[in-house]
């Protein structure tokens, strides 16, 4: 089934077959994909131009400016062009049949019910249930919410306004929520309703270099590239700071809960004092506002970076 009054905007970054995939999956489904590449070298323009063969609206960004950017310039031109709804995805995620029809479904249920809606998201992103809690009359309220499979109203952007862009990458969709949050709306979730996809490596769990099982504690931890530890930490304190009112609770969990996974990629990093170092970085950078693309110096020295921990099979 097609929903024509949305538009989808795929973000891409160095693309492979598989942005092909993803639009065909999604083709059916909208009224049109909007493919906003941030910036890859020229040699990645086959793939993009064999995307456009096949119908979509491509986008090239003349240099890498982040995640939020190039959102927004998709949602701009969606926009222009009429969309009533936007749903926006990563490179590689592939929707099942009936995606997006599900996502407005949920959104419709809940204004029946009454409720201002924010981003629409799948209960399921990955492995992971995006709900907070369910209310009396059935909608389901989600939280921490990924921005890959999220459904957006123009209207509902017109109040809120579009991604923070300096934010780079990381933080991008937490920053938007808590604002949209803030505004009175609730991000939904679409009950059943799962994306697949990939959040990072992951790496088993050590101590004195042997696997560890713990009751409660996962036999694996997730790692992300390293550099992208720069933009993690500098983004917290940054987010934090300007929007913690009225959101005293989310904030210290989400900073209490990073704290120590930041602690244990440090234990796992070598050479130890290089992620140090850029954890430093990230630090003073918020503190300056320093927005924007990590320096290159910090991020060499995160190129050196590697971990010390088996893939988990």
């Amino acid at each position: 089934m097609t929903a024509p009054s949305a538009w989808a905007v795929i973000t891409s970054f160095h693309p492979d077959a598989r942005l092909l995939t993803a639009y065909r999956a999604l083709q059916p489904q909208v009224g049109a994909v909007v493919v906003v590449d941030d910036g890859s070298p020229e040699r990645y323009g086959a793939v993009l131009d064999e995307v456009r063969s096949a119908g979509a609206h491509v986008i090239r960004l003349a240099e890498n400016s982040g995640i939020g950017a190039a959102l927004n310039s998709g949602i701009r031109h969606a926009l222009r062009h009429g969309a009533d709804e936007i749903v926006t995805f990563d490179q590689d995620s592939v929707v099942s049949a009936g995606f997006i029809v599900a996502l407005q479904s949920a959104a419709d249920s809940a204004r029946t019910h009454g409720h201002r809606v924010g981003p629409v998201v799948p209960e399921f992103f990955a492995d992971v249930r995006q709900v907070r809690r369910e209310h009396a009359d059935g909608t389901l309220e989600a939280r921490h919410a990924i921005q890959s499979g999220m459904l957006l109203a123009a209207a509902f952007l017109a109040d809120v306004g579009l991604m923070r862009e300096d934010l780079f990458i990381d933080l991008v969709d937490t920053e938007f929520e808590m604002r949209s949050t803030s505004a009175g709306f609730m991000t939904v979730a679409a009950r059943g309703l799962r994306l697949e996809h990939s959040l990072g490596r992951r790496y088993a769990r050590l101590v004195f270099g042997r696997p560890v099982r713990l009751p409660g504690i996962p036999p694996v931890v997730t790692l992300s590239t390293p550099f992208r530890y720069y933009y993690r930490v500098r983004n917290r304190l940054v987010v934090n700071g300007t929007l913690w009112r009225g959101h005293i609770g989310w904030v210290a969990r989400d900073t209490f809960l990073e704290a120590i996974h930041y602690a244990n990629v440090w234990v796992l990093a070598r050479p130890r004092r290089a992620l140090w170092q850029v954890y430093r970085a990230a630090m003073h950078d918020a503190r300056r506002g320093r927005m924007g693309r990590m320096p290159t110096d910090v991020q060499d020295i995160a190129a050196t970076i590697t971990w010390a921990a088996p893939l988990a099979e």
